[in-house]
This record gives C-alpha cells, sequence and structure tokens, in this order.
C-alpha cells in the first residue's frame, strides 16, 4: 500500500484528472474499477492540518498516475497552475520506472 499526501488543492486536480481517465476508458471496465476507487480515497476527509491521505493499491496507484499524466499532458501553457499542482503530486509517487512496472492484471 501506498500513502500519497495531497493538499485540497491537488486532491481535486487529482480528483479530475481520474474523472477525465474515467470518462476516457469507458470499453475499460477493469481501468474505470480502479480509477473509482482512487477516486472515492482521493475524496476522502482531510485531518486538521489540511491533508488527505490517499492509501493506493499498487494499480491504483498506477492508474492514477496515467490519469496525472494524461491530464499534465493535454493542458496548455495558459494553465500554469494546474500543470504546476499536477507535477507535484507526480513527484510525490515512485519515478516512471516503478510505475511501469505495475502489472494491472
Amino acid at each position: 500500500m501506498y500513502h500519497l499526501h495531497l493538499d485540497g488543492e491537488e486532491a481535486a486536480i487529482a480528483a479530475s484528472a481520474l474523472r477525465l481517465l474515467i470518462a476516457d476508458e469507458a470499453h475499460e471496465p477493469a481501468l474505470r474499477g480502479l480509477a473509482r476507487e482512487a477516486l472515492r480515497k482521493v475524496s476522502g476527509e482531510a485531518d486538521a492540518n489540511g491533508v488527505i491521505t490517499v492509501p493506493l493499491s499498487p494499480q491504483e496507484m498506477k492508474i492514477s498516475h496515467t490519469a496525472l499524466r494524461l491530464l499534465l499532458d493535454d493542458l496548455q501553457r495558459e494553465q500554469a497552475r494546474e500543470r504546476q499542482l499536477l507535477q507535484a503530486i507526480l513527484d510525490k509517487l515512485p519515478d516512471e520506472h516503478a510505475i511501469r512496472a505495475i502489472v494491472l492484471s
């Protein structure tokens, strides 16, 4: 289990990324299920410091990474704040090689 710690702004943009992935992966029920579970966790309650701790399974972490990366790649330069938040979340996750090694099946 990987515990991702997000502040309110980060949680909101992570939730947006996951919702977009769910909509884009309509033909992949397994991926949608993982994304929905990650979205449920990202939408959890913040602690007294305003931090949401998101416990992600390896598969949920991979699907979250994919959603964040896709949204980051889609955003334009004028959306600098959103890009900055997405990059900050991606920096909290394991590196690209570790993510690629996770098997979704």
